[in-house]
């Protein structure tokens, strides 16, 4: 178990977990940080497996995420980087992590997506609600964790190419060890897409073209059964072709130490991403943000016989940041935090999961405790769970937010706040869950209070853009989840997500959550013969109109309404798999032939029925 936790034991996932009977004996670890079966977690989380990205043909987590999990929509922001929303939260209050670390560099408060690198993924855990009793801020609204594989016994080598729509280019190669005491993965990967027009006018007219490399290292030598030492590096480079006389370049590098010895586990971890304008004419390159981040993270979990587990820890952060934004000037903040949790077991059908944890943070002075209750029923044969969470989550204001003065080019400027207060959220959820041979159902009703909520809007007295809290958001919903598989190969997933947003009366609603979301997804498997292995999974995904709020760029007074029409998305994956282990993919995507009239900023960026051809070799 040690090695299995080491993978991701620190790490978080949203709150929205489903069990079905292929993922209900996995071991997880996002929901109380400590491992435990999917099925003895009394928060609910959906787990995205290794054969449900295989399968997906999605090569990048925001693709993934939209295809897979209802309510998730990424839409573009300024110079076409991607924003999330999730059921109401947005990348501000969703917690990215990889393998439980957090991420430097943000852009419009979302991390950069395609550091996320898919191709050496065990699981993708996601906890929808308030996480931040075990991960502190930005775990308003949830936590995605992607969790790398542990590697099998031996060495293997995997080798993959990927052609598609738009000159899309993807080629990676993964090795992994494991032997004795001692496991190791590499993986590399570059990504390239050449520059493509919209077919009809929009907000912007083409995708610029973009290049990346993503490359990571992990070892592990296990002492003893109870005790291993693991490191980690990773290198990521990308390029945007915005203009021809200046690209972005984007750049990070990340190392990590961590051990563990019986109850308790230590971690180090360093992460610093860098963006730079490339100048074409002089090939001179200028760094205009950098942001570091160094961590220490201690954790005791100690299990008191088949009564419970008592899980204590505490995180030093120290954050950098140097950014355009200022001037190119630097500010730093320190966080400083401590977690309690008891995961109680009284009865053989009943879990209860309290927890508490307390954050400071240097630059905004910001206190905040964090309380949490998580209680599951799992009466008579186990068929069916009953699940009741509370959680409190919060989001410090970030340096950028804080002390941010930007020239828009002379046309107006975004300002800092100082005085501003931390975004805080309760949630309430339940969940009843019916799981029995190869059917599955899962409904839960959730409810959110934010209060706070960090926006920026125009400030006469300033004659600028100002970062501000507004007051209290009500997110309430409902999620349904069902699943039935068949013994001739054939598995069916349904979900729908109805979420439903309440401002406060001049509040300005700039970010909408489309209220009605729905994914079908169903897999057929058919072994024509010993390492003869066809594969096909169709994917339908339906978002709902909705109307939002335009502000002018220098006025708060001429609001007007914009409604984001609905639509529909279809998808088909076929897979060959023939001996040797080469594996032969199609990827088709918009079989719908969806083309939005006008291309918003949260318009899917499709130009039409599309695609990808690839191949896969494992040795």
């Amino acid at each position: 178990m040690a090695l299995l936790a080491g993978s991701g034991v620190n790490g978080a996932a949203p709150d929205l977990v489903v069990s079905t009977p292929d993922t209900i004996e996995t071991l997880v670890v996002t929901a109380t940080r400590t491992p435990k079966l999917l099925k003895d977690i009394p928060v609910v989380t959906r787990i995205i497996t290794s054969t449900d990205i295989e399968r997906s043909g999605r090569p990048d987590i925001g693709a993934l995420l939209e295809q897979q999990v209802p309510g998730v929509e990424f839409s573009l922001g300024m110079a076409q980087n991607p924003q999330i929303n999730i059921s109401g939260f947005g990348g501000g209050g969703i917690l990215f992590l990889l393998d439980g670390e957090r991420l430097a560099g943000e852009t419009l408060d979302n991390p950069d997506y395609s550091r996320l690198n898919l191709q050496n993924v065990g699981r993708v855990e996601i906890v929808k609600g308030a996480a931040s009793s075990l991960y502190g801020s930005n775990a308003t609204g949830g936590v995605v964790n992607i969790i790398s594989r542990t590697p099998e016994k031996g060495f293997h080598m995997q080798l993959n190419a990927r052609y598609g729509s738009h000159s899309l280019q993807s080629y990676g190669a993964l090795a992994s060890y494991r032997k004795g005491k001692i496991t190791n993965s590499l993986d590399a990967r570059y990504d390239s897409q050449g520059e493509y027009k919209f077919p009809n006018f929009g907000d912007f007219n083409r995708s610029y073209a973009t290049q990346s490399w993503n490359i990571r290292d992990r070892a592990t030598i296990t002492l003893s059964d109870d005790a291993y030492i693991t490191a980690r590096a990773g290198y990521y480079w990308r390029q945007r072709n915005s203009t021809n006389v200046t690209h972005d370049r984007y750049s990070d590098i990340s190392t990590g130490i961590s051990g563990r010895w019986k109850d308790f586990s230590i971690k180090y971890s360093f992460d610093t991403y860098d963006k730079y304008d490339y100048e074409i004419a002089t090939k001179e390159q200028i760094r205009d943000y950098r942001n570091r981040q160094n961590s220490i993270h201690l954790q005791y979990s100690h299990e008191f016989g088949k009564t419970g587990i008592l899980t204590a820890g505490g995180d030093w952060l120290h954050d950098y940041l140097m950014s355009y934004e200022f001037g190119s000037a630097s500010h730093t903040q320190t966080n400083l935090d401590a977690y309690l949790q008891w995961d109680w077991h009284p009865e053989n059908h009943i879990w209860i999961v309290p927890g508490l944890r307390y954050d400071r943070f240097s630059a905004s002075h910001a206190n905040r405790v964090s309380p949490k209750l998580s209680m599951m029923w799992r009466p008579g044969k186990g068929h069916c769970a009953l699940r009741l969470n509370y959680a409190a989550g919060f989001r410090a204001p970030n340096l950028k937010e804080l002390f941010m003065d930007f020239d828009m080019a002379g046309i107006f400027h975004i300002y800092g706040n100082p005085d501003l207060k931390s975004e805080t959220s309760h949630n309430l959820s339940v969940s009843a869950e019916y799981l029995k041979g190869n059917k599955s159902l899962t409904v839960m009703a959730f409810h959110n209070i934010v209060d706070n909520r960090i926006a920026y809007l125009w400030n006469d007295s300033l004659m600028g853009q100002q970062y501000i809290n507004i007051k209290r958001v009500l997110i309430s919903g409902v999620d349904l989840s069902l699943m039935k598989s068949f013994d001739f190969g054939l598995t069916i997933n349904g979900e729908y997500v109805f979420t439903y947003e309440k401002y406060t009366k001049g509040d300005i609603r700039a970010n909408p959550t489309r209220p009605h979301a729905l994914t079908l997804k169903t897999d057929y498997t058919h072994l024509w013969k010993p390492n003869w292995r066809f594969t096909a999974t169709a994917n339908f995904k339906w978002l709902s109109a909705v109307t939002g709020d335009i502000m002018p760029m220098f006025s708060q007074v001429a609001v007007r309404s914009q409604r984001y029409p609905a639509y529909s998305m279809l998808g088909l994956s076929l897979s060959q798999t023939f001996p040797k282990d080469i594996t032969l993919g199609v990827n088709i995507d918009n079989i719908l032939n969806y083309i939005p009239e006008y291309y918003y900023y949260n318009s899917p960026l499709t130009t039409g029925i599309g695609g990808s051809i690839s191949i896969s070799w494992k040795m």
